[in-house]
């Protein structure tokens, strides 16, 4: 059996239902995982160097072109 096929024999609506409650399961997931401590010290310390200079800050566009460059 095909659970894809059957899954697409599913009308646009229950479609739609059945994304949404995969999405807000994934969801519900990620919000009970735990951020490590060493993870939750880096974003500790990112967040206190943007606020001690917010005005510090990469370019959106810089970050794709320092990617581009990496490649």
């Amino acid at each position: 059996m095909n659970k894809i096929k059957d899954l697409l024999k599913l009308s646009v609506e229950e479609r739609i239902h059945l994304v949404q409650s995969i999405w807000d399961s994934l969801a519900a997931e990620a919000e009970a995982s735990e951020v490590d401590d060493e993870h939750k010290s880096i974003l500790d310390k990112r967040i206190e160097a943007h606020q001690d200079d917010p005005h510090e800050v990469v370019s959106w566009e810089e970050i794709k072109k320092n990617a581009k460059k990496s490649m």
